[in-house]
C-alpha cells in the first residue's frame, strides 16, 4: 500500500486519473493504515472475547479451570487477542495431565483425562470455525479498505482539480478586470473624440451650405448661359457621332479581314497537321513491315542453319559408306562457299534492314516532336490520361518473361510475343504524347486567358489614371469658382439692401434647388455604390488571376516533369525490349536442360530445407522481440490515453467554472460596451460616408468634363488624318499617271523618229543597222501590215502609219484628259469643302467671340445691379438683426431657466429608473445563471456516467479486435516472412543454377565445335590419303599397262 504512488482507476481506452503522491499525503495515508489496523485488531479481539464467554458460560459448571479463568479474565482490565486463549486451554490439558490441577482427587484421573479431550477437541473445533470467519471477515475488510483507498484517493483528486481551476478562474478574472477597465478606457477616449468630430461636423455642414448658395448662384447664371449653346452643341454632338459610327464600321471591316486572314492560317495549319499524320501512319506501317522482314530473315537464317547442319552430318555419313570422296569433296566445297555467300548476303540484308530500321525510327521521332509542335501551335484535341496505360504497357514488358519451361518453344510464338510488347510501348507512348498536347494546350489558353486579364486591367489602370487626371483639373476649375463665389459673396454683402420680398423669392427659390441637388447627390451615391462593386468584382478578378497563375505555374511544373518521365520511359522502354531478346534467348535453351537438372538438386535441397530452418528460427526470435516491443508499445498506448482523459476533465471543469463566472461578471457590462460600440460604429460610417460621396461627386463631374474633351480631341484628329491619307493618294495616283504618259509619249516620239529614218536609209543592208528593223517590227505592230519592206506602197502605209499614230495620240490625250479632268474635280470640290468648312469654323469662332462679349458685358450689368441691391439689403437686415437679437436674447434667459429646472428632474427619475432597472436584470440574470448552473451539472454528471461506461465498453473491444489483429499479423508476418526467405533462396539458387549452366553449356558448345572440327579434319585427311593411295594404285597400274602395252609391242 505504501508503495504505490499512484492508482489506476480505469482501463486502457477509457483514461485514467493518476494522482501525485508528496510527502504529506504519504504520512496522512501512512496514520489513516495504522489507525484502521489497529481498529480492525480491536474489533476482532471483541467479536472472539464474546465467542468464547459464551463458550466459558455454557461450561463453566462442567470445566475445573473456570474460576481461574474467570478470576483472571475479570482481572484484566483490557480485552485478550484471540491466540491467548487457545494458548490458556492446552495450559490446562497440559497441568491436567501432569496432575497440577486442584479440587480433583486421583481415582478420576482417566475420566477426566477423556473429558478434557472431548473439551480440548470441541474447542479446537470451535477455534478452527471461528479463524474461518476470521479470515473471511479480513477479506471483506481488506475489500474494504481498497474501496474506500480508491475513494479517497478519487475524492483528493477531484479536490485537486478543484483548487486548479480555482485559481484558472480567478486568473481569468483578473485578466477579464483589467480588460474591462482598459476597454472602459478606450471609449470613454472615443467618447471625447465622438465630441470633437461632431463638432467639426457641424462647422463644415456650416460651411457645405454656405457654398451650396454660392454654387446655386452661380448654376443659374451656367443655365442660362447653356440654354443658347444647347443648340449648337447638339449639332456638334450628331456629327461627331456620325463620324464615330463611321470610324467604328471601318474598325469591325478591319477586325473581320483580320479574323477571316487568321481562319485561313488556321486551316492550312490543320491541312498540315493532317498531312504530318498522314506520313506518320505510313512511317509506322514501314516500320511494322521492316519488323516482320527482319523476323522472316531470322527465321530464314535459322532454316538455313538447320539445313547446314543436317547437309554436315549426311555428308558425314556419306564418307563413311561412300568411295568417290573427291567428287563429293568438291560438292561440298563448293555448298560451303554458296552457303557462306548466302550468310554474307543474309548479313548484308540485316545491315540494311537494321539500318531502314534506325532510319524509320529517327523518322517516326522526328514526326512526333513536329506533331508536338504543330498541336502547341494549332491546338490539339484533348486526350485521355495515358498513364493508367503506360503502366500496364511497362507491367506487361516487365512480367512477360514466362516461367513455363514448355512455353514458347517455337520462335514464332516468340516474335509475336516480341511484337505484342512493342505494340503496347508504342501505345503506351502514343498515349502519353497525347496527354502531354492536352496538357500544353489547356496551359496555353490558360496563359492566353491571363494575358488578356492583364490587358484588361492594364487598360483599367490607364482609365483610373486619366479620371484622377481629369478629376484634379475639375478640382482646380471648382477651387477657381469658388474663389470667384466667395468674390461675389463679398460684393453681394456689401451691397444686400434690399427688400424682403425678393430674399424670401430667393430663399423658395434656392429651397428648390437644394431638393433638386439632393435627388443628384443620391443619384450619385448609387453611381458610387456601382462604382464600389465594380471595384470589388475587378479585384476578385486579378485574386482569380493570382489563383490562376499559380495553378497555371503548378501546371507547367507538372508538364516538365511528365516530360522527363516519358524520356526515362521511352529509355527504359528500350533497355527491356534489348534485355527480353536476350533473355528469351537464354532461357529457351535453360529451359531445356532444367528437367536434366533436378535431378541433381537433392543435396542442394537439402542445404536449402536446413537454411529454411535457420531462417524460420531467426524469424521467430525477431516475432519475439517484436511482440515484447509491441507490449511496451501497448503500454505506452495505455498512459497516453489515461493522461488524455484527465487532461478532458479538466478542461471540462475549468470550461464549465469559467462559463459560469464569465456570465455573472458579463451580465453587467456587455450590454453597455455594445452599445457604445454600435454608436461609434455608426458615427464613423456616417462621416466615411459623407466624405466619400463628396470625393465621389468631386470624381464623376471631372470624369465626365474630361471624357467629353478627350473624345472631341480624338475626333478631330481622326477627320484630320482620313483627309491627310486621301489627299496623300490621290497625290501617288497623279503622278503614277503622269509617269505612265510620259512613258508613252516618249515610245511614240522614238517611233516616230524611226519611221522616218527608216524612209531615208531604205537602201542600207539590214544586218548592219538592228534599231531599224525593231522599230520597223513596233510600226508593222501598230498598223498591222506584212513584213515587207522593199514594195511600192511605201507612202502609203507611212501616211496610213502617221494617222494611226496620230489617232491614238488623241485616244490616249482624251482618255488621260477625261481622268485628269476627274480627278482636278474631285481634287477641287474637295479643297472648296474644305475652305467652306473653315470658313463656317471661322464664322462660327466670330459668333461665339462676340456671344461671349455680350454676355460678359450682361454679366458686368448684372454684377453691379447685384452689388447695388445686396449693399441696400444689408442695411435693412442689419437693423432687423438687432432688433431680433434683443428679443433673442429675453426669451433664451427665461428658456435657459425653465430647461436647467426640467433637465434636473429628468436626470433624477433617469437615474432612479436606471437603477430600478439594473438591480431588475441583475436578479433575473443571477436566477437564469442558478437556474442553468444546476442543469449543467445534472447534465454534466449524466454525460459523464455514459462516457465512462462507453469508454470502459470501447476500452474492451478495442483491446479485443487488437489482441485478434495482433495475433493475424503475427500470423501474416511469419507466413509472408517463411514466403520471402524461401523465394530469395529459390531466386538466387536460381540464378547461380542458370549461371553455371550457361556456362556449361557454353561450354559444351565450344567442345563439341571442337570435336567437329576435328571430325571434319579427321574425315578430310582421311579421304586425301583414300584418294593418294587410290591414285597411286592407279598410277601403278597405268605403269604396268604402259609396260605391258611395250613389252607387246
Amino acid at each position: 500500500m505504501n508503495g504505490n504512488p499512484a492508482v489506476t482507476l480505469f482501463s486502457e481506452h477509457a483514461g485514467s486519473i493518476q494522482v501525485a503522491n508528496t510527502s504529506a499525503l504519504h504520512r496522512a495515508e501512512e496514520e489513516e493504515a495504522l489507525e484502521d489496523h489497529r481498529r480492525r485488531e480491536q474489533e476482532l479481539a471483541k467479536e472472539m472475547e464474546n465467542a468464547f464467554d459464551d463458550l466459558i458460560d455454557d461450561d463453566q459448571n462442567d470445566t475445573l479451570n473456570s474460576l481461574n479463568y474467570l478470576s483472571n479474565h475479570s482481572e484484566q482490565s483490557t480485552p485478550p487477542p484471540p491466540l491467548p486463549m487457545v494458548n490458556r486451554v492446552l495450559e490446562g490439558v497440559t497441568l491436567k495431565k501432569n496432575g497440577a490441577v486442584p479440587n480433583c482427587g486421583e481415582g478420576g484421573d482417566g475420566h477426566h483425562v477423556t473429558h478434557w479431550m472431548q473439551m480440548y477437541e470441541s474447542k479446537q473445533r470451535e477455534f478452527e470455525h471461528v479463524t474461518r470467519l476470521m479470515h473471511d471477515k479480513t477479506k471483506e475488510f481488506e475489500r474494504q479498505v481498497n474501496e474506500l483507498k480508491k475513494r479517497l484517493m478519487l475524492a483528493e483528486g477531484e479536490r485537486d482539480r478543484a483548487n486548479m481551476t480555482r485559481t484558472q478562474s480567478h486568473d481569468i478574472l483578473v485578466e477579464c478586470k483589467t480588460k474591462i477597465s482598459e476597454q472602459e478606457d478606450a471609449i470613454s477616449k472615443h467618447k471625447d473624440k465622438i465630441k470633437s468630430l461632431e463638432e467639426t461636423n457641424l462647422k463644415l455642414e456650416a460651411d457645405l451650405e454656405h457654398k451650396k448658395t454660392m454654387l446655386q448662384d452661380t448654376l443659374h447664371k451656367y443655365h442660362m448661359v447653356e440654354q443658347t449653346m444647347g443648340v449648337k452643341a447638339d449639332r456638334h454632338t450628331d456629327h461627331l457621332l456620325k463620324q464615330a459610327e463611321e470610324k467604328h464600321s471601318a474598325k469591325v471591316a478591319m477586325m473581320q479581314q483580320q479574323i477571316e486572314n487568321l481562319r485561313s492560317e488556321l486551316d492550312d495549319r490543320v491541312q498540315e497537321v493532317r498531312r504530318w499524320e498522314v506520313r506518320y501512319k505510313e512511317l509506322q506501317s514501314l516500320r511494322d513491315a521492316l519488323l516482320v522482314e527482319k523476323t522472316e530473315t531470322i527465321q530464314r537464317l535459322q532454316d538455313s542453319l538447320e539445313e547446314s547442319q543436317r547437309q554436315c552430318e549426311n555428308l558425314m555419313t556419306k564418307t563413311m559408306s561412300v568411295t568417290n570422296f573427291s567428287q563429293d569433296n568438291l560438292r561440298l566445297k563448293s555448298k560451303v562457299s554458296a552457303l557462306e555467300q548466302q550468310t554474307q548476303d543474309m548479313q548484308k540484308t540485316i545491315n540494311t534492314l537494321t539500318h531502314r530500321l534506325e532510319t524509320t525510327n529517327a523518322e517516326l521521332e522526328l514526326m512526333d516532336s513536329v506533331i508536338c509542335s504543330s498541336d502547341e501551335h494549332g491546338g490539339s484535341s484533348p486526350g485521355k490520361d495515358g498513364t493508367c496505360t503506360f503502366a500496364a504497357s511497362r507491367k506487361h514488358l516487365i512480367g512477360s518473361t514466362p516461367i513455363n519451361p514448355n512455353a514458347f518453344k517455337n520462335p514464332e510464338d516468340r516474335v509475336a510475343k516480341l511484337k505484342q510488347e512493342l505494340l503496347l510501348c508504342m501505345n503506351g507512348q502514343k498515349e502519353k504524347r497525347e496527354t502531354i498536347k492536352r496538357l500544353e494546350s489547356d496551359l496555353s489558353t490558360k496563359e492566353q486567358e491571363v494575358q488578356q486579364l492583364k490587358k484588361d486591367e492594364s487598360q483599367a489602370l490607364v482609365q483610373m489614371n486619366q479620371y484622377k487626371e481629369e478629376a484634379f483639373r475639375v478640382n482646380s476649375k471648382c477651387k477657381l469658382l469658388e474663389a470667384e463665389l466667395d468674390k461675389l459673396c463679398k460684393k453681394d454683402q456689401s451691397s444686400s439692401k434690399l427688400g424682403r420680398r425678393s430674399s424670401f423669392d430667393r430663399q423658395e427659390a434656392l429651397e428648390d434647388k437644394i431638393f433638386a441637388l439632393k435627388q443628384e447627390k443620391v443619384e450619385l451615391e448609387e453611381k458610387c455604390d456601382k462604382l464600389e462593386r465594380e471595384n470589388q468584382q475587378f479585384r476578385e478578378r486579378m485574386k482569380k488571376l493570382g489563383s490562376d497563375s499559380q495553378s497555371l505555374d503548378a501546371v507547367k511544373l507538372e508538364l516538365e516533369k511528365h516530360k522527363s518521365l516519358l524520356k526515362d520511359a521511352q529509355n527504359e522502354c528500350e533497355r527491356l525490349k534489348n534485355l527480353y531478346i536476350e533473355m528469351s534467348g537464354c532461357k529457351d535453351t535453360l529451359n531445356r536442360e532444367l528437367t536434366t537438372l533436378r535431378s541433381q538438386d537433392s543435396a542442394k535441397e537439402i542445404s536449402v530445407l536446413r537454411e529454411k530452418v535457420a531462417s524460420l528460427e531467426r524469424a521467430l526470435q525477431l516475432a519475439e522481440l517484436k511482440s515484447s516491443e509491441l507490449a511496451k508499445l501497448l503500454e505506452r498506448e495505455k498512459i497516453e490515453h489515461e493522461k488524455l482523459l484527465r487532461d478532458l476533465q479538466e478542461k471540462q471543469h475549468d470550461s464549465s467554472r469559467d462559463s459560469k463566472e464569465l456570465k455573472q461578471s458579463t451580465n453587467n457590462c456587455v450590454r453597455c460596451i455594445d452599445n457604445l460600440t454600435e454608436l461609434s460604429k455608426m458615427e464613423i460610417q456616417n462621416l466615411q460616408l459623407q466624405n466619400t460621396c463628396a470625393s465621389h461627386l468631386k470624381d464623376i463631374n471631372e470624369l465626365k468634363n474630361a471624357l467629353k474633351e478627350a473624345r472631341t480631341t480624338i475626333n478631330t484628329l481622326h477627320e484630320k488624318l482620313d483627309l491627310k491619307a486621301e489627299r496623300d493618294h490621290l497625290i501617288d495616283e497623279l503622278k503614277e499617271k503622269a509617269i505612265q504618259f510620259e512613258q508613252f509619249m516618249r515610245g511614240k516620239s522614238t517611233s516616230h523618229s524611226s519611221m522616218s529614218s527608216s524612209g531615208n536609209s531604205s537602201t542600207k543592208d539590214s544586218a548592219t543597222s538592228p534599231r531599224p528593223q525593231e522599230k520597223r517590227q513596233s510600226r508593222d505592230q501598230s498598223v498591222n501590215t506584212s513584213s515587207e519592206y522593199h514594195e511600192p506602197n511605201e507612202v502609203e502605209n507611212r501616211k496610213a502609219a502617221r494617222e494611226q499614230e496620230n489617232r491614238i495620240r488623241e485616244e490616249m490625250a482624251r482618255a488621260f484628259a477625261a481622268e485628269i479632268k476627274v480627278i482636278e474635280e474631285k481634287f477641287k470640290e474637295q479643297y472648296i469643302k474644305f475652305e467652306q468648312n473653315i470658313t463656317e469654323l471661322k464664322k462660327e469662332l466670330h459668333d461665339r467671340v462676340n456671344e461671349l462679349l455680350l454676355r460678359n458685358k450682361e454679366i458686368e450689368v448684372l454684377k453691379y445691379a447685384i452689388v447695388t441691391e445686396r449693399e441696400k439689403m444689408t442695411e435693412i437686415l442689419a437693423k432687423k438683426d438687432e432688433d431680433a437679437r434683443r428679443l433673442f436674447d429675453k426669451q433664451a434667459e427665461v428658456m435657459k431657466k425653465y430647461k436647467s429646472e426640467l433637465e434636473n428632474a429628468h436626470r433624477k427619475v433617469q437615474f432612479l429608473e436606471g437603477q430600478l432597472h439594473e438591480k431588475r436584470e441583475l436578479i433575473q440574470a443571477e436566477r437564469e445563471s442558478m437556474e442553468k448552473l444546476i442543469k449543467q451539472v445534472t447534465e454534466e454528471r449524466k454525460l459523464y456516467k455514459e462516457h465512462e461506461d462507453e469508454l470502459i465498453a470501447k476500452f474492451k473491444e478495442m483491446e479485443t479486435e487488437y489482441n485478434k489483429s495482433l495475433e493475424m499479423m503475427t500470423e501474416k508476418y511469419n507466413s509472408v516472412k517463411k514466403t520471402a526467405l524461401n523465394y530469395k533462396k529459390y531466386a538466387e539458387d536460381k540464378e547461380q543454377h542458370m549461371l553455371k549452366e550457361y556456362d556449361r553449356i557454353k561450354d559444351g558448345y565450344n567442345t563439341a565445335l571442337l570435336k567437329v572440327q576435328n571430325r571434319m579434319k579427321e574425315a578430310l585427311e582421311s579421304k586425301d590419303r583414300s584418294m593418294k593411295e587410290q591414285i597411286s594404285k592407279v598410277e601403278t597400274e597405268y605403269q604396268s599397262k604402259l609396260k605391258m602395252l611395250k613389252a607387246s609391242t
